[in-house]
């Protein structure tokens, strides 16, 4: 069997808020249960973290709070610049072709590939999603900046990805605060699928949400990447949503990465004390 192609490959990753200090490493880091260093006021948000990811596979990062997560995954956004570090990318429809540092292209070479290629579901809807436009006016702007330009294939477009994700078509011209929370997920899900990325990135998606609402939300992601065996990089603090949905996981504690591995393997048999602690308050 065909081992599966690598798409993202991410090596060295930091990031820092502050200069740093010759007593940031004697204060800051899982050991000392702090990324803050009380001599300098340093936050080490992430470091040195790396990381590899297939062709269809869900890597989830689990962690809580402050302890580096979403910061990971902003720099595979590109909305977070790294300090250091590689981001290696494959595209999948070339897979023969040269592997591109995401990192070390130019600001116009960045912003289309965002736009492309990525697609990003935040925990927060407003954050992206333009909450002054119509529903059908949020996922036409992700199409009209991937060169759609003719407006009956847009709003086709647009209705066929509401089905996709359980929207009522009908609502395509509606506002976006006539939505509840759950359904404002999936217009996010419609938009962040429009352009045909090649890697979903999920920011605590259903936080917030009702468990029931959560169940249908997170059944929605399943299907989705089930049917188009899509690439999706998901964070969340809830394991219960990582173990549904991510096949390797990596765990995060103070701006380091203290575990990785299968997830199903990291649940039962979690060899970090702070993993244990995560699967322990979690049962």
């Amino acid at each position: 069997m065909t081992a599966p192609t690598w798409i993202l490959h991410a090596s060295g990753l930091n990031k820092q808020y502050g200069p740093g200090c010759p007593r940031c490493q004697q204060f800051t880091g899982p050991a000392h249960n702090n990324s803050q260093c009380p001599v300098c006021n340093t936050v080490y948000a992430c470091v040195d973290a790396g990381f590899t990811l297939h062709q269809g596979e869900v890597l989830g990062i689990v962690g809580e709070s402050g302890s580096g997560k979403s910061t990971l995954l902003q720099m595979v956004n590109l909305a977070t610049a790294a300090d250091s570090g590689h981001i290696w990318y494959r595209e999948p429809r070339t897979p023969d072709a040269d592997p591109v540092d995401l990192l070390q292209m130019d600001a116009y070479r960045s912003r289309h590939f965002r736009n492309d290629r990525l697609g990003i579901v935040y925990q927060r809807p407003e954050l992206g999603l333009n909450m002054r436009f119509t529903v059908g006016g949020n996922v036409a702007e992700k199409l009209l900046l991937a060169n759609w330009r003719h407006v009956g294939n847009i709003r086709t477009r647009i209705r066929e990805l509401m089905e996709q994700t359980e929207l009522p078509p009908e609502r395509i011209d509606d506002d976006p605060h006539t939505f509840s929370g759950g359904m404002l997920q999936r217009v996010q899900i419609a938009k962040a699928l429009s352009s045909s990325p090649s890697l979903l990135l999920l920011d605590e998606v259903t936080s917030g949400l009702d468990l029931s609402v959560q169940a249908r939300v997170l059944d929605l992601i399943r299907r989705i990447q089930w049917e188009q065996q899509m690439t999706m990089l998901l964070v969340s603090h809830d394991l219960g949503v990582i173990k549904q949905l991510a096949r390797r996981t990596i765990v995060m504690k103070n701006g380091h990465i203290v575990e990785s591995g299968l997830t199903d393997q990291i649940l039962e048999d979690p060899q970090h004390p702070y993993t244990q602690l995560l699967v322990s308050s979690a049962l």
